[in-house]
């Protein structure tokens, strides 16, 4: 595994900085599996990805809230690693409509996982994940 957090938020929220390095595996969660650090239900408010150098490869990388070893989309759905070097994007943000139900990205339980994959080889890239959340009450 080749992702790690950086950064932990502050007790009521914050910002989760994860840096994720490329890899050669195109395994569902082969860039990372991270476990809930709060260990309670985190709302993901706002999600970015900066990617510092881009890969060799020809990967779309996946990014969502989900169970260990699957492919998470709902904040990051194959977006290309390899033509991006330097750019920040918007990963998919808490929807803002007055009575809608918030469906993405996932609550981020105590028991689920942020994932991260990539679709084939991922070598040499270098990026950031930054995802800006609340922890709901329990």
């Amino acid at each position: 595994m080749s992702a790690a957090i950086q950064a932990p938020g502050a007790a009521g929220g914050g910002v989760l900085v994860v840096k994720v390095d490329g890899a050669a595996s195109a395994d569902a969660a082969g860039l990372g599996s991270i476990l809930n650090p709060e260990g309670v239900p985190l709302l993901i408010l706002r999600a970015t990805w900066y990617v510092l150098v881009e890969s060799t490869g020809s990967a779309n990388i996946g990014i969502g809230i989900t169970t260990a070893a699957a492919k998470g989309t709902d904040i990051l759905n194959d977006l290309d690693a390899n033509a991006v070097e330097g750019d920040v994007f918007n990963g998919h943000v808490m929807q803002n409509g007055a009575k809608t139900e918030i469906t993405a990205p996932a609550i981020w339980t105590a028991t689920t996982y942020l994932t991260i994959t990539g679709s084939a080889t991922s070598a040499g890239m270098e990026a950031y994940l930054l995802l800006e959340y609340v922890r709901l009450p329990e």
